[in-house]
């Protein structure tokens, strides 16, 4: 007998082929297994590779176990050459499985070693192990008309890192404040070092031919550690402009990767996703994306309409676009600048038939349903989707916050808008948003703290002073505390009565006859919204003690609002309130009666808790100035036991309480809090 063939047989006799093969489809199985669990066990995208060279490493442990060792009745023994006496075939079968089982668990136990060694990532709420990621706006190189470029690059890799579910990325709005910002980034890092932001992606832009739109392009970034401002990867990408989108995504994937961030197969696939092959499509979306973050401007809003309209013309199948557009045509409904929801549905009909699986579609059919038919339920359903999918979204975060405040879930309401606030930190509307959810719970101290972060962060908006200011009242019914911040805004960035009229009747009830010689020095001129200029001068000129002026100035306030709130039932919805106290202070009692009630009969308690306990506070107001006194302290009563702006201190110093004083249902009112 050749050697070769004593050799093999020899090797069948240890059963060493045996061997192979099990250890060879046990290995299979492991690799099959570890490439489906380990993304879902959130371990990073080097775990699968670390397997199968472990695996790998194993095999010829198994093959020399096999040929040296077998397991006999007596136990493990060195197999004899051939020709000795035969092992037991039952133990021999034995001694395949557990040779090959004991060189995978080796293998299993070392790369489970490893893995554990390395940690598992954070939960979604941080951005890789150490806090979350800002992405600066990149710098524009190129002439002002690029700008759009420039943003838009920005907004694409923020937008593609929060649909990472390991990444805690700064909101698009916070990032933006920080624009052409001279600060250094351990300066940013300190001023958001709250919101627990660790690192900072910043860039720039370029195009080689700016007036030509297929030109190449310059993208540059580098990501930092706040920490000790040391870059931990930069890269410069000169690409043709058509190859964009595969730009955005490395860098997306690649910042994941440096942040030890594991990308699912979904992300990575949605990453890598070409919204439009036409580019002039993509230049109109970009450009209506910058107005869009602009859209609080009414200008720039109807801008970012007529924008993503142009896309959609160019390419009716750019989901993206369609999306967009369905969003900014409701908002524009929304804010009373059209009466038509035609083009929106239509719009948002063209991205469901495309992409119904898109996160940005989910966004833009809560929109319609929130702010266009008012359903609040099937809003949060697609608000909800958003979320599941980009847990850290902020704008579903805070709008579906502001959903379930009205739905009267506090708990889950307070939690989604202290996370928007989190990830938006100078986002003045998700911050002040959370204030005022504090000031409804009552919860008066946490609410001071955000409206004194506020004003740090901008000391020119009023509305913060504002907010503060009413905050002191109904905490404590501070009139002098709220008289000081109100000095402050005067001294910062100037107010007047109208603005205090138009955001709380009741501070200028309690301290509106301290600003009744600057109103009287008040124009019309001055003031572009008419009806609070007349109500303030009517709720003052009352106070002063001269009713006839009043009358005359709630008969003006009356003729705008007719007029305003025959443009539909939103304008009514808004406004009814106002009309209502019109006719209270004309002594049109049953009109303000039959007005108040019917705006509260549109905006129930029950369907949405704010704007109701809103409307049902202006009902007990128009209740005291009619002499309905029971009535509206039946209304007091209630609003005093749910989430409300009333409270016994504010009671207390609010003069238009004064004729309840001594009805024996106020006092014991007042006294129920001793």
């Amino acid at each position: 007998m050749s050697q070769l063939a004593r050799a093999f047989r020899e090797l069948k006799r240890r059963r060493v082929f045996r061997v192979a093969t099990v250890y060879a489809a046990v290995a299979f199985v492991i690799w099959q297994a570890a490439e489906f669990a380990f993304p879902a066990l959130r371990l990073p995208d080097w775990a699968p590779t670390l397997v199968v060279v472990l695996t790998l490493l194993g095999f010829p442990i198994a093959v020399v176990l096999a040929w040296a060792f077998e397991i006999t009745p007596e136990g493990v023994k060195r197999t004899e050459p051939l020709g000795e006496e035969a092992t037991a075939p039952q133990a021999r079968s034995s001694a395949i499985a557990v040779t090959a089982g004991s060189a995978l668990l080796v293998a299993v136990v070392a790369a489970a070693w490893i893995l554990l060694s390395e940690g598992a990532p954070e939960d979604a709420g941080s951005a890789g192990r150490e806090g979350k990621l800002m992405v600066l706006p990149f710098v524009n190189l190129g002439p002002p008309e690029d700008e759009h470029f420039a943003s838009g690059v920005t907004e694409a890799i923020t937008t593609r890192l929060t649909g990472l579910d390991g990444m805690g990325i700064i909101s698009r709005q916070t990032a933006y404040t920080y624009k052409d910002s001279d600060k250094t980034i351990q300066e940013i890092g300190a001023e958001l070092a709250e919101a627990g932001v660790a690192h900072v992606l910043e860039g720039t832009f370029q195009r080689e031919h700016p007036s030509d739109p297929s030109s190449p392009v310059r993208v540059t970034v580098q990501l930092i550690r706040v920490a000790d401002d040391r870059h931990l990867w930069a890269d410069i990408y000169d690409e043709e402009w058509v190859e964009v989108f595969r730009v955005q995504s490395e860098i997306a994937e690649r910042v994941a990767r440096e942040l030890d961030v594991t990308l699912l197969e979904p992300e990575r696939r949605s990453s890598r996703a070409i919204p439009t092959d036409n580019l002039e499509a993509y230049e109109f979306y970009l450009r209506g994306k910058e107005a869009w973050g602009e859209s609080f401007w009414p200008k720039r809003l109807l801008s970012s309409a007529e924008l993503f309209g142009r896309a959609v013309e160019l390419d009716p199948e750019f989901a993206l676009a369609q999306a967009a557009l369905s969003q900014a045509l409701v908002r524009i409904y929304f804010r009373g600048l059209s009466d038509d929801l035609t083009r929106a549905a239509a719009a948002l009909d063209a991205a469901v038939r495309l992409e119904p699986g898109l996160v940005e579609t989910w966004m833009a059919q809560g929109f319609y349903e929130y702010y266009g038919t008012g359903n609040a339920e099937k809003a949060l359903e697609r608000f909800d989707a958003v979320l599941r999918s980009q847990p850290n979204n902020s704008d579903a975060l805070g709008i579906s916050g502001g959903i379930l405040r009205r739905l009267r879930d506090w708990d889950e309401a307070i939690a989604r808008t202290e996370r928007a606030a989190e990830l938006d930190p100078r986002n003045q509307v998700r911050v002040g948003s959370l204030a005022t959810v504090y000031t409804l719970v009552r919860r008066y101290r946490e609410a001071g703290q955000v409206w004194d972060r506020m004003i740090a962060i901008n000391p020119y908006n009023p509305t913060f002073y504002m907010a503060k200011a009413r905050n002191y009242l109904v905490w404590e019914g501070d009139r002098e505390q709220a008289r000081r911040v109100l000095e402050q805004a005067s001294n910062t960035v100037g107010i007047d009565p109208a603005w205090i009229m138009s955001f709380s009747r009741q501070l200028i009830r309690v301290l509106g006859e301290e600003y009744a010689e600057a109103l009287d020095r008040l124009t019309l001129k001055e003031q572009s919204d008419t009806i609070y200029y007349y109500l303030a001068k009517a709720e003052l000129s009352g106070r002063t003690g001269r009713p006839q002026l009043a009358a005359a100035y709630y008969d003006s306030a009356r003729a705008d609002l007719e007029v305003a709130v025959r443009r539909g039932a939103t304008a009514f919805g808004r406004l009814g309130d106002d009309l209502a106290l019109a006719y209270a202070g004309l002594g049109r009692k049953d009109e303000a009666v039959r007005t108040i009630e019917s705006a509260l009969d549109m905006v129930p308690i029950f369907l949405d808790t704010e704007r109701g306990v809103g409307l049902a506070d202006d009902l007990a107001e128009i209740y005291v100035r009619v002499g309905e006194y029971d009535a509206a302290i039946d209304q007091l009563e209630y609003l005093l036991s749910v989430p409300s702006w009333i409270t016994i201190p504010l009671l207390r110093v609010d003069p238009l309480y004064d004729p309840l004083r001594d009805h024996p249902r106020f006092q014991a009112l007042l006294e129920s809090e001793r």
